[in-house]
């Protein structure tokens, strides 16, 4: 079983991934750098209650590790952000 608490800090919102939002139905997340990706998988699943399709990893200059998800088709990375109010 995955501690989704202790994999998943927090959402991420700049610019760019506000277009990752928008126009990909990606979604970006900081998560432990002892994540992989299976687990960062299971803990976005079971905490935000959608399909991640696709996850994307890598680490900042500043050694922060980030996951970019993609979300399947019948759910919204807007919805998402929105419901973790990260565009208000």
């Amino acid at each position: 079983m995955v501690d989704a608490y202790k994999i998943v800090k927090k959402p991420v919102i700049t610019e760019k991934i506000w277009d990752y939002v928008e126009l990909q139905n990606k979604i970006v997340f900081e998560v432990t750098k002892e994540a992989n990706k299976s687990k960062i998988k299971l803990a976005i699943e079971e905490l935000y209650n959608v399909r991640v399709d696709k996850v994307n990893t890598y680490i900042t200059p500043f050694g922060i590790k980030r996951a970019i998800c993609t979300l399947s088709a019948e759910y919204s990375a807007s919805d998402l952000a929105n419901e973790l109010n990260l565009f208000g």
